[in-house]
């Protein structure tokens, strides 16, 4: 059945080959005229799918967005229509009562560009780039979330049924899908107001004297540049810590609520409270650690500890990612604080070019962390620290990583 007329101010443009409508839709308008193309497509030919197949997990995740995020927002969605008669509507002559010159400063073109995009309500309309935004728009609706005051930004092209059409219409979508750029992890940290690790990240490297530049390199990578010689972490390995050590306050695996559900400003203050409890352990621990915490330059402390001919491990990113995960898995396994595992583990050899580190995490020769020993690396920490393993196959790993067929795991501290 079809919908009733509506009508939409929109401004009309073009781009390339394409004529689109930028239209502002209220958003319960959108769930029920808007269909995904698995619906107008049932056969699901290849050559008729223009649209990625919908997840229901991020459905639900875009509708607890919608529901919990009074500043919530959308960019424009892609919406391609066929069949009924949308029509354009200019705007017409344009009038100013108290400065009529002004009138002459809009061009022709752009007063051609004003209006209003009547759709009759027999169109069929599909999501060409936002399918997953509009599945989530209807689950938020269908679990009785208000949103009848939301406008939703729109842009609309015309589509052509037939084999050229259908092409041209393909094109696009991959274009649209394939040049976007998912956002950065720095941009996350710089910008993100839910994230609960970007939040504190940012707390700790601009109000916490410990962690001000340049003893947390704010870079956009996450690996130290072998230029640094000042920092003793960068701003991405100091959020990977604290999604661990916020996961396991929490008791979950999956960080997704960190990640899209800003905490109270509480919950805020106890995840800082985490924060600086696990480097103040860290601290106690490790004397260098210390000293840079303390160090007003802490450019000789660093360069003494990360060098081409190994250090400490907790000042590669490698490392303390390592640690950060040793010192949570033995709090999990044994019931305690993250700190008093800190503390069980403040006898672990982190020397990275000495055993048992040596050829798993440092390559000696080429005076360089192996990446690929990562996970060998972790669970040698694991075994130190008496999390369990499978003892069989980390000293099998370990002999092959070390080129020694005789050699013996390291001993539990």
């Amino acid at each position: 059945m079809a919908n009733t007329p509506l009508v939409l101010p929109s401004l009309r443009g073009s781009f390339g080959s394409w004529i689109f409508y930028s239209c502002l839709m209220p958003i319960d308008e959108l769930s029920t005229r808007v269909r995904f193309a698995e619906e107008i497509h049932p056969d699901k030919a290849l050559s008729e799918l223009i649209q990625r197949r919908l997840t229901g997990a991020r459905a639900k995740q875009i509708a607890s967005y919608l529901a919990s995020a009074p500043d919530r927002f959308f960019n424009s969605l892609v919406l391609a229509t066929y069949a009924g008669a949308p029509e354009w509507l200019e705007v017409g002559n344009l009038r100013s009562s108290s400065q009529p010159n002004i009138l002459k400063e809009i061009s022709e073109r752009a007063r051609d560009s004003i209006g209003f995009l009547r759709l009759s309500g027999a169109e069929k309309i599909f999501a060409l780039d936002g399918q997953h935004r509009l599945a989530g728009i209807r689950q938020a609706l269908a679990d009785g979330t208000k949103l009848e005051d939301d406008l939703v930004p729109v842009l609309i092209v015309g589509h052509k049924k037939d084999k050229a059409g259908k092409q041209r219409t393909r094109r696009l979508f991959t274009t649209l899908n394939k040049t976007a750029i998912p956002v950065q992890k720095a941009d996350i940290i710089a910008l993100d107001e839910d994230d609960a690790m970007a939040i504190i990240a940012r707390r700790l490297v601009e109000e916490n004297a410990s962690f001000k530049h340049p003893k947390v390199a704010v870079i956009s990578s996450t690996n130290m540049p072998v230029t640094n010689h000042e920092s003793m972490m960068t701003i991405s390995s100091l959020y990977d810590v604290l999604k661990m050590l916020f996961l396991h306050d929490l008791g979950k695996a999956s960080d997704r609520t960190l990640k899209t559900r800003r905490p109270t400003d509480d919950k805020l203050d106890h995840y800082y409270a985490v924060a600086t409890a696990y480097f103040s352990a860290l601290g106690k621990a490790f004397k260098p650690v210390r000293d840079v915490f303390a160090a007003a330059d802490p450019s000789a402390i660093t360069a003494a500890q990360r060098h081409d001919s190994g250090g400490h491990l907790l000042f590669r990113s490698i490392g303390l990612e390592i640690f950060t995960r040793t010192s949570v898995a033995l709090a999990k396994a044994n019931g305690i604080s993250v700190a008093d595992a800190v503390h069980q583990l403040r006898l672990m050899p982190i020397d990275i070019s000495k055993p048992p580190f040596r050829n798993v995490l440092w390559d000696p020769a080429k005076k360089k962390m192996i990446v690929a020993e990562k996970t060998l690396a972790r669970d040698l920490a694991f075994h130190m620290a008496g999390v369990p393993v499978t003892t069989a196959a980390v000293r099998t790993s370990y002999r092959r990583a070390v080129g020694n067929p005789q050699a013996a795991l390291p001993a539990q501290l």
